[in-house]
């Protein structure tokens, strides 16, 4: 079992990453916004998602999901698409524009990371991979067992 005090190590760890993330960000040729950039990602990487699909993946409200996905549209990188089984919803997806940018940042992050990590072998890459995921699933699953037990105390606001 994970003690505080390694989970406290790994908490400073994760501010780290979260500092990388946003240089990475930076350095990318993107002159859209930065909620813009991680849409086009999630997009390319899930494939078309309606509204309300996004705000809950980004846990954000649903009128600043539009906010973002009308600056995309309006930029040509994603289109909205009449949900055939609902004609209430709308699905997101990217436009071809969309496609190539999104390929485009992607190939540079590889590149950055490539060129950063090295002195890396790619089984510590993949090692480190394979830890980020784990981490991730057990969070989902924490998660998802506070969702579903309310008596569960939940987890500080603003980490």
């Amino acid at each position: 079992m994970a003690s505080e005090d390694s989970c406290a190590e790994l908490l400073v760890r994760l501010s780290d990453m979260g500092s990388v993330m946003k240089a990475v960000k930076r350095d990318l040729p993107f002159t859209g916004s930065r909620a813009g950039l991680t849409l086009l990602v999630a997009l390319g990487r899930c494939g078309p998602l309606r509204m309300g699909e996004l705000a809950e993946m980004f846990e954000i409200d649903q009128s600043v999901i539009s906010r973002h996905v009308a600056d995309l549209e309006e930029r040509r990188l994603v289109e909205r698409t009449p949900n055939p089984r609902d004609g209430r919803s709308w699905y997101v997806r990217l436009a071809p524009d969309g496609k190539r940018v999104t390929e485009e940042l992607l190939t540079h992050v590889r590149h950055l990371l490539a060129s950063t990590l090295d002195d890396w072998t790619d089984e510590e890459i993949i090692e480190l991979s394979g830890l980020l995921a784990r981490f991730r699933t057990s969070f989902d699953a924490r998660r998802a067992r506070v969702a579903h037990n309310p008596r569960t105390p939940h987890p500080a606001k603003g980490l």
